[in-house]
């Protein structure tokens, strides 16, 4: 896939982060990780999407929501940059990308979405069970753990 696919989804990302909907924001930067497998920036801005997912996010000022759009710019111009560096460093030779590695980002996305759809439907823990199951391909997955404890939140909160 091109730069410019990578630049599209990443917009729709900060779009999405603009309105609030971070859910959407997450699996948007899940599809351009599969697109740029190698691009720390693209982490960077899933966790950084990923922390906005709390109950207390709406309480957040303006100032708040001025600085977490710039420092989402930011993170989007050093991904497309890190992309457009690596492209010309490529030599005219086409890098094959590790289909195992794009299949094991499917398959965690798999879950990740699915435990949004039990998050929605308020079933916390089958959502907790869908995370775990990321762990059996990334025991580190900082994205799963952030799921983990926003998961107990909104269940103890649902709770009350």
């Amino acid at each position: 896939m091109s730069i410019d696919s990578l630049t599209t989804l990443l917009r729709e990302v900060q779009h999405e982060v603009q309105r609030h909907q971070y859910a959407p924001a997450l699996k948007i930067i899940r599809d351009a990780k599969i697109i740029d497998l190698h691009n720390l920036y693209l982490s960077a801005i899933e966790h950084f999407v990923a922390t906005k997912i709390t109950p207390s996010s709406n309480d957040r000022s303006e100032q708040d929501a001025a600085e977490d759009e710039r420092i989402l710019a930011l993170l989007v111009e050093r991904a497309v940059t890190d992309r457009e560096k690596r492209a010309a460093k490529r030599s005219d030779s086409s890098v094959v990308t590790d289909e195992r590695l794009v299949m094991l980002e499917k398959v965690k996305n798999g879950y990740f979405q699915r435990a949004d759809e039990f998050i929605e439907a308020k079933e916390f823990g089958r959502a907790l069970e869908e995370i775990q199951r990321v762990y059996f391909f990334d025991p580190q997955n900082f994205v799963a753990k952030e799921y983990q404890q926003k998961i107990a939140q909104l269940a103890d909160l649902n709770k009350k």
